[in-house]
């Protein structure tokens, strides 16, 4: 029975430690792709692709023909023939001249991106948008996060099972720890290793998804070290038990020989007060022992 204990907790073992892992994974997909840092790396690449297609020039050519038509107008619409994409530039904005066009342009294509409705299924909406703009988009935020909660729910699940395998409770708690700490070792430098291939968009994009890896590593550290913790003082307070009982079972038999020698000092009278003196103190010799019988039957 302790052998075929030991091959299942070895197996739940193996899989808690991929449900740790993928689960990791899911959350690093998950908090990467927050509004601000989205913001911030796609910008970066969005920023990139206005400079290759000269929008820059573009709109230092046209900032004239924008400032004429925002005497008589609130904002001035703004098309972008690479991208095909129609700015809404509001007058105030034209106000301060190209570099606050550029950034606001920036800006509005990152926001409206993220937060676009996109009505498909998620692995289906590559074939129908043709575009990867999706992936970094709200909608894929929710998908990984309900994917991290489902994952979650997995090792929750697996610890629990394993609660019925190990012999010491302690080393539970010490296991789990080790496994999620391991788990977040693949995260620490992640997004560093994707730094190398970010030569063309779409391996930029890629490494938008795991910029956040560092964050999960630390998250995973920590509970990993809190959980390991535990398990530790599990232990420490057993071993505190133990130390209390040896003491108590001493105090016990101390009292037990102070009886004894009591009781052979003092021999039994016709007299009945010494008689009653020394049958209580034999009561008190049988109520010892028994205890110490129940407690071993226990």
């Amino acid at each position: 029975m302790g052998a075929i204990r030991g091959i299942l907790l070895v197996f739940v073992s193996v899989f808690l430690f991929l449900s740790l892992l993928i689960g990791n994974l899911f959350l690093t997909l998950n908090l990467s792709l927050d509004y601000d840092n989205v913001k911030v790396e796609f910008g970066k690449i969005i920023e990139d692709v206005f400079e290759e297609n000269n929008l820059n020039e573009i709109i230092e050519k046209d900032i004239r023909i924008m400032e004429v038509y925002c005497q008589l107008n609130s904002e001035y619409s703004f098309k972008d023939d690479v991208s095909g994409y129609n700015f809404i530039i509001p007058c105030d904005i034209v106000d301060e001249g190209p570099i606050g066009i550029k950034n606001y342009m920036l800006n509005d294509f990152v926001e409206k991106t993220y937060y676009k409705d996109y009505d498909c299924n998620f692995l289906d909406c590559l074939k129908k948008t043709g575009s990867p703009f999706f992936l970094i988009s709200k909608q894929a935020k929710n998908y990984w996060e309900n994917k991290f909660y489902f994952t979650l729910l997995i090792s929750l699940g697996l610890i629990a099972f394993s609660f019925f395998l190990v012999d010491k409770k302690s080393n539970l708690f010490i296991m789990s720890g080790g496994l999620l700490i391991v788990a977040g070792l693949f995260f620490i430098k992640l997004d560093w290793v994707l730094s190398f291939f970010s030569e063309k968009y779409f391996l930029e994009l890629l490494g938008i998804f795991f910029s956040d890896s560092y964050t999960v590593f630390v998250i995973s550290l920590v509970i990993g070290i809190i959980l390991i913790g535990i398990g530790f003082l599990l232990k420490l307070f057993k071993i505190g038990f133990k130390v209390s009982e040896i003491f108590s079972k001493l105090f016990k038999k101390k009292e037990i020989f102070k009886v004894k020698d009591e009781i052979k000092k003092e021999e039994p009278k016709k007299e009945p007060e010494v008689k009653r003196k020394f049958w209580d103190k034999l009561k008190i010799l049988n109520i010892f022992k028994k205890e110490d019988k129940d407690k071993k039957s226990k």
